[in-house]
């Protein structure tokens, strides 16, 4: 009997004790990940055509999930329904603002943005006064006749420069570079000029350029006027920026770039602006899944910060394909051109995109014409069917090409590295297409389509295209992240507040606490005693309940909604049927003249049977719910599921043991009004005697 009684304590101090940590660990911050609906946030709804398939759908999702990952928000919730997906970002609107001491010394201009952090005054004073203005980009250009059109000694007229070249010719980032090609420069006869000359420029006895890198060699009557027009070839050398410079050849830099402006008063001007600040507090910002999103001098650059990630750049970069391509130019067509307005644009409208005939697939091996970005957004690009993919990109980082000794500054840009088999892929087109134009596309628009002056063997390459420096970042994100198999249509774009929010998780726990109380009163006022299990059996199941779903935030990614609440609150009253069904089980022993010490065993062997039944039947209904629903009426099914399992812990593991010591007890059994005897005794059947209570015999 002392064995039996000992297991009884051993079950309920393992259920406080499971109590007691799960109480420790709300207050030590793990806490339910709240839904989009509780918390906050925005949903958007994404369809495809209708016939895209399901694996199609799969992998567009994926890629999905990888691009809001990069961001950094809240645990994001995506749902996939045929051709639907729905995007859940709760927190997105909660990103905040954090002040953190700091005691730096940095370099900033009238702006207050830093060029240099330093742990002393004395450091950045010297730092500072070590500033200079020097040219920075140079661009270093051949120049001549035969590149301005202006021809001697019977020439052919002059063809028109390359694809990517200046009226002048072509330019180079390096002496080096340009001097290389110079040098390269030969007089030839007619018969082996390379590229051919143009048709019906040349003659017997006619001499021509070759290296000149013109689409055609520019051809002379006599072998000394082709030598006249090479020495006439002249290097010509412009600087494109003044950088301020802390050492040579190293430009200050902050978080937009290096410092390099395209005049040398503007380089003159920053360094004459700058100050040295002593920097007491940081302002970092923090998303809502506490992810840092960097950190700044004051609040209202944070500010900017929280606003770049915000809502509207966070829906362009989910929904945007980011299908990047790269074709060869077969031909472009300026608003001046004849034939521009009978050339139509490939699969042009919104209607016609979301065809399958204008899917990435149907439209991979034809020719197609398409507009450019940015400055060239008027014109018109014939380009060939794909050679490379964004696919075969493995790594894709924007940065900031502020130019060198050996460049010409270009910007915000994006580097790339290919896979191995793309690297292949690579250097096989651009051996093929040297001296033509790649056209590099990316969502039907051509963003750049340089001229391939070499085969590029390493897999490594540049991606320009007049970005500004989120635009790269987006871009570079996708890349990583993997073009979206499909085109995908926002159908419905939700926000939904923070406020909003609270109010809703309020209303939520008025609404479960109120029926918890009405439910403890009814239970004591019918039950006495056994009421009060009852209550302290439903506050266990509750905080293991809470524990549960916070555990499965942190683990599974699980958020808490609305419906997931109503789940709680109807689990809720399926415990309360589990206490009643033992209660009036052992009601009807004591009715057929046992004891309570004698009744409470074959009361719960009973009871829990019709128990066990029950929750296993809600149990398999939530499942079938959960697998047949989408969106937050799953997060009901799995709360309901759950909660009802955890009712068979609880039953099993508290109230078990703790009604079968209370009956073991003849004091809280006879308690006057209160105990054991209050709760369960009832009038006898017709034709029985009143059965003794505290252990004795009918």
């Amino acid at each position: 009997m002392k064995r039996a009684t000992r297991n009884l304590w051993i079950s309920i101090i393992f259920v406080g004790a499971l109590v007691v940590a799960s109480i420790a660990a709300f207050v030590t911050g793990t806490r339910p990940v709240l839904g989009l609906d509780l918390e906050g946030g925005v949903s958007v709804i994404l369809s495809a055509p209708p016939s895209t398939p399901h694996d199609v759908m799969e992998r567009a999702l994926e890629n999905i999930r990888r691009r809001v990952d990069a961001f950094g928000v809240g645990e994001p919730l995506l749902y996939l329904s045929g051709t639907n997906i729905e995007v859940q970002l709760p927190g997105l609107a909660r990103g905040t603002i954090q002040q953190r001491p700091i005691d730096r010394y940095r370099i900033v201009d009238q702006k207050d943005v830093p060029y240099g952090t330093y742990t002393g005054k004395d450091a950045a004073d010297t730092a500072l006064q070590k500033l200079a203005v020097a040219p920075g980009a140079q661009t270093f250009c051949l120049t001549g006749d035969i590149y301005s059109g202006t021809t001697t000694g019977g020439a052919s007229p002059a063809p028109s420069p390359s694809p990517g070249t200046t009226s002048t010719g072509p330019c180079f980032g390096s002496r080096k570079d340009a001097n290389t090609v110079l040098s390269k420069i030969t007089v030839v006869p007619a018969s082996k000029a390379s590229p051919a000359p143009a048709t019906g420029t040349t003659k017997n006895g006619s001499y021509c350029l070759n290296g000149t890198q013109l689409q055609t060699a520019p051809c002379f009557d006599s072998k000394e006027a082709a030598t006249q027009a090479k020495s006439g070839i002249r290097l010509d050398v412009t600087t494109n920026t003044y950088c301020v410079y802390s050492a040579p050849g190293k430009s200050i830099s902050s978080s937009t770039g290096d410092a390099c402006f395209p005049e040398q008063a503007q380089a003159q001007k920053l360094l004459s602006d700058l100050t040295v600040f002593h920097q007491t507090t940081n302002y970092c910002v923090v998303s809502s899944a506490g992810t840092a999103l960097g950190c700044f001098l004051t609040r209202d650059q944070a500010t900017e910060q929280l606003q770049a990630t915000g809502q509207e750049r966070l829906l362009q970069v989910i929904g945007t394909t980011a299908r990047l391509e790269q074709r060869q130019v077969t031909g472009t067509l300026t608003p001046s051109d004849p034939n521009y307005e009978a050339t139509p644009v490939t699969c042009g409208t919104p209607e016609e995109r979301s065809t399958p005939a204008c899917s990435f697939q149907a439209l991979a091996k034809k020719p197609i014409v398409v507009y450019g970005a940015g400055n060239l957004s008027s014109t018109k690009y014939q380009l060939g069917p794909v050679l490379i993919t964004g696919d075969e990109i493995k790594k894709a980082t924007a940065v900031y090409n502020s130019g060198g000794s050996s460049s010409v500054a270009t910007g915000w840009e994006i580097d790339f590295q290919m896979t191995s088999s793309g690297a292949k892929t690579l250097s096989d087109v651009t051996s093929q297409m040297v001296g033509k134009n790649l056209a590099i596309v990316v969502d039907n628009r051509v963003i750049s389509a340089p001229v391939v002056n070499e085969a590029i063997p390493n897999g490594n390459g540049v991606i320009q295209g007049s970005f500004t420096k989120a635009r790269a970042q987006d871009l570079a994100t996708q890349l990583n992240a993997g073009a979206l198999p499909v085109n995908l249509k926002k159908e419905q774009v939700q926000t939904v507040s923070p406020t909003l929010g609270k109010e809703s998780l309020h209303q939520g726990l008025v609404a479960g606490i109120a029926g918890l109380i009405l439910l403890a009163i009814y239970l004591l006022f019918y039950y006495r005693l056994l009421g009060l299990v009852a209550w302290a059996g439903m506050t266990i199941w509750a905080i293991l309940a809470i524990a549960l779903v916070s555990i499965a935030g942190r683990t599974v990614g699980y958020s808490l909604t609305l419906a997931g609440i109503a789940g709680l609150v109807i689990s809720l009253g399926v415990t309360a049927d589990s206490y009643i069904v033992f209660f009036e089980r052992l009601k009807d022993e004591v009715r057929h003249g046992k004891t309570p010490r004698a009744a409470v065993q074959p009361a719960f062997k009973r009871a829990y049977k019709t128990i066990v039944a029950a929750d296993v039947i809600t149990g398999l209904a939530a499942v079938v719910l959960y697998l047949t629903a989408i969106s937050s009426v799953r997060g009901f099914a799995l709360t309901l599921g759950v909660a009802t399992l955890l009712d068979l812990f609880v039953v099993y593991f508290f109230k078990r043991p703790t009604v079968f010591l209370i009956a073991r007890n003849e004091r809280l059994v006879n308690m006057h009004g209160f105990g054991l005897t209050s709760g369960v005794a009832a009038e006898p059947l017709p034709g029985e005697m009143r059965p003794a209570i505290a252990g004795g015999s009918k």
